[in-house]
């Protein structure tokens, strides 16, 4: 885990304050998905967007209002996990700096349709039956296992796993049919 740092602030008015919260809080969600999808794990994603948050920070004072800030906030998260994976190069499941790169350009082509199908997906749940709701909340809730769940609804695993093969199904195809439908 990162070490908790006295960070100072950068020289900026009250004004360019508001704006790089508005920016920061609009982009936030994005940009620790972006760093997600280059590390293995999580915790690697936690630690690195919390060291891109604070050079973010330290460099605001350099972001050009009106230019792209998600594209500025992932260059710098791009090098921050680049960083981060040179100083974890011993673990054997780092990439090389070239698959980093083309893992970078390749989430950054597909954001936008990632995004679509996050939202997609928040809407289709809403449109399951409340039995389907809570079974996907029960079986996906942390550290929640099949088999125990099953023995909660008094049903086999089986039964529970068929069940969330076909809430499933039905998520991927009303997720597609909406994404098709805003293209």
């Amino acid at each position: 885990m990162a070490k908790a740092r006295n960070v100072e602030p950068p020289a900026i008015s009250e004004q360019q304050m508001e704006q790089y919260l508005e920016l920061y809080s609009r982009h936030q969600r994005r940009l620790f998905l972006y760093i997600n999808a280059m590390l293995p794990s999580p915790a690697d994603a936690d630690e690195v967007f919390q060291e891109t948050n604070i050079v973010i920070w330290k460099k605001f004072d350099q972001f050009e209002i009106g230019t792209d800030f998600l594209a500025w906030a992932y260059r710098i998260a791009y090098f921050q996990v680049r960083d981060y994976r040179r100083r974890a190069w011993r673990r054997a499941n780092c990439f090389t700096p070239e698959v980093l790169e083309q893992l970078a350009d390749t989430v950054q082509e597909e954001e936008e349709l990632l995004e679509d199908r996050r939202a997609a997906l928040a809407d289709c749940r809403k449109k399951l039956n409340e039995d389907d709701q809570q079974l996907l909340n029960q079986c996906y809730a942390p550290d929640a296992r099949v088999e125990q769940v099953a023995q909660s609804l008094e049903r086999k695993a089986t039964s529970v796993y068929r069940s969330l093969r076909r809430i499933r199904q039905l998520l991927l195809d009303c997720i597609k049919k909406t994404v098709d439908a805003k293209a």
